[in-house]
């Protein structure tokens, strides 16, 4: 009676998000029934014996034995492909159940993810305000297809929600720097962190960190003066110290086991190969015939690691450099019309199926009523945040020093996230990294249009917190209406000349 009661009392917008929180679990414990006994396939499985090999290492360090690094070397790092982000999230269930079943699996992500969202939703709406923690929780957390993932291993669901977490800590840090202030330097250590995760999660959100921290570094130079100036300049410092100090034990780790340089991951030549080069040539030839790139008889990155691999046992040549020579084989094939003709294919895949996986998660595959369900209301929650996407890109808000913040740094996010097609096969999987960013882009549309009414219905959103950042120095206004000119004609650009020679 009592939660009843605060329930009642409660603002409307919080009594949306809390009906909206139940819906979302509603929804993925009856998802759960259908997906929770499928047997996890492709990169998840990956990602499952890393967290497995990870909950070794925690009972080996416990015990005071010794730590299997071959293990580690085999199941956690294997060829490089992946960042360890998922198997970290993972972990914890196989410290607790070394045995558990795909349902325990299953049902331990979906928790997981859930209890993210509504971390990334509460710190939405502390920083943009109700409007944008409805929109997100309404289109991406009520998803179908976005709930069945959050309950598979794959790193892209959980990266979307770091990064979002990492914008509202990046726009509390331009709301600073704005209103002529120099961050604190546990600011700077809780966006280093922030960023860490995210590229543990997915490792195609480097570019999407790079470009957050030019934006800061310019603001700065150009807003703040004098020993304010270097203030700042040091809590970035610290952020990209604790970046690094963070990455480096995965990074030193990966790099002795593969005997090569690794950074974050080692699959953009095979990546390059398979998704532009001649795939005929990916393993210095045809790979294996029984399950050639390209085909449907088998998975299609399998092959040239399998053979990364064997020639680095016969030649001795790290995996790493016999993959880059892979790369350099296939790319002679590589022209700009096929090139652009292949970020197309990529881009539609990407962006136009956003329940084509669905069926690798449902146990009757797309034949059952469900997956059809599951199709119609995902279209129906995606299709409203792509075309936000694209109009926030080409759109000039500035009625605000804070909204011209918000739009800029969600459109440099989205924009990183974007890129993926220019170098990355695209399929209907990696959606689920740009749907929350897509979510806030059309919340700050609907927030930027209600303003302009005579009685706006979002006032209370807490749009500018800090009345000085309207005082701003013109430079700085002057260089956010800079940035956000260049991103809309850059994106301008890209899609006239990828459509121009991709289609001719």
């Amino acid at each position: 009676m009592v939660l009843i009661e605060r329930f009642r009392a409660a603002p409307r917008a919080t009594q949306l998000l809390v009906a909206l929180a139940a819906a979302h679990v509603a929804l993925k414990l009856f998802l759960l029934a259908f997906v929770g006994q499928v047997t996890l396939c492709c990169d998840q499985v990956s990602y499952n014996d890393g967290a497995m090999a990870l909950s070794n290492l925690v009972r080996d360090l416990a015990g005071g034995g010794p730590i299997h690094l071959a293990e580690l070397q085999r199941n956690l790092v294997g060829g490089g492909w992946f960042t360890p982000g998922s198997s970290i999230a993972l972990a914890p269930l196989y410290v607790v159940d070394p045995h558990a079943s795909t349902f325990a699996v299953r049902a331990y992500l979906g928790l997981f993810s859930s209890l993210l969202l509504l971390l990334t939703v509460i710190q939405v709406r502390r920083v943009l305000g109700d409007l944008f923690a409805i929109v997100l929780m309404l289109l991406v957390g009520l998803s179908p297809t976005w709930l069945l993932f959050s309950m598979a291993a794959w790193g892209d669901l959980i990266a979307g929600l770091l990064a979002t977490i990492l914008l509202m800590e990046l726009i509390t840090l331009m709301r600073t720097l704005v209103a002529g202030r120099a961050p604190r330097l546990l600011d700077g250590i809780r966006f280093g962190v922030a960023a860490v995760a995210t590229v543990y999660a997915r490792s195609s959100s480097t570019l999407l960190i790079l470009g957050m921290g030019v934006v800061l570094a310019v603001t700065a130079l150009v807003g703040l003066r004098g020993r304010v100036r270097w203030r700042a300049l040091l809590s970035f410092v610290v952020a990209a110290v604790s970046f690094v100090a963070l990455l480096a034990p995965w990074s030193a780790f990966a790099s002795y086991t593969l005997k090569s340089r690794v950074i974050t991951t080692t699959t953009v030549p095979v990546v390059m190969s398979i998704t532009f080069g001649d795939r005929d040539r990916v393993c210095f030839g045809p790979c294996d015939p029984m399950f050639n790139p390209g085909t449907t008889t088998g998975n299609t990155w399998f092959p040239p690691m399998q053979y990364s691999r064997e020639v680095q046992r016969a030649t001795g040549r790290s995996e790493v450099e016999v993959e880059k020579q892979m790369w350099t084989y296939t790319r002679p094939s590589v022209t700009p019309h096929s090139y652009t003709k292949d970020v197309i294919a990529d881009f539609g895949r990407y962006a136009g199926k956003p329940a084509s996986f669905a069926k690798l998660l449902m146990p009757d595959g797309p034949h059952g009523i469900v997956y059809w369900l599951v199709f119609v209301l995902t279209y129906l929650a995606w299709i409203p945040l792509l075309l936000a996407v694209f109009a926030l890109i080409l759109a000039r808000l500035r009625a605000t020093v804070d909204q011209q913040v918000v739009a800029l740094l969600t459109t440099i996010g989205l924009g990183a996230l974007f890129t993926q097609p220019f170098v990355h096969i695209g399929t209907g999987r990696y959606w689920t990294t740009a749907a929350p960013l897509a979510a806030l882009a059309l919340a700050l549309l609907i927030r930027a249009w209600d303003a302009r009414r005579d009685a706006p219905r979002f006032s209370g959103a807490p749009w500018v917190v800090d009345a000085s950042a309207e005082a701003v120095a013109p430079a700085v206004r002057t260089w956010l209406t800079g940035a956000q000119l260049v991103l809309a004609g850059l994106t301008v650009l890209a899609v006239v000349g990828v459509l121009g020679l991709g289609l001719t």
